[in-house]
């Protein structure tokens, strides 16, 4: 008896878990901690090694408004993956907000969005 409670209770726990780390679609504005506004500088790579740096700050406003109400939708997948077509970095004055590339934001991996690569493709491209 004492076996099967202790089982029951496992299980119990296991599902309360799971369920309270549920990821939930998110905007770019949502994810993003600070004020997208006091952005001053962007650093863009492409997954061929070549970096460019934006700090025109019409530039980085525009871009940036074009990406904060997109929906990042979780991967069901949110195990380890490797390589990416782009990574950014952006920051406020000469500090580190937020770092992330076409499929990985933090530690949370979403699904490669189309609306985003093409604001990554034309701030790469264009800039």
């Amino acid at each position: 008896m004492k076996k099967l409670c202790l089982g029951i209770f496992a299980m119990v726990l296991i599902l309360v878990i799971t369920g309270c780390s549920k990821l939930e679609p998110m905007t770019f504005e949502e994810i993003y901690s600070g004020d997208l506004s006091e952005v001053s500088k962007i650093e863009i790579r492409h997954g061929n090694g070549e970096l460019k740096e934006i700090t025109d700050q019409s530039i980085i406003n525009s871009w940036l408004d074009s990406l904060k109400n997109i929906v990042f939708e979780p991967s069901t997948n949110q195990d380890g993956q490797v390589g990416y077509l782009y990574n950014v970095s952006l920051f406020e004055e000469e500090i580190l907000t937020l770092s992330f590339s076409t499929t990985q934001i933090n530690d949370v991996y979403y699904n490669e969005n189309e609306q985003v690569l093409q604001q990554l493709h034309s701030l790469f491209n264009e800039n």
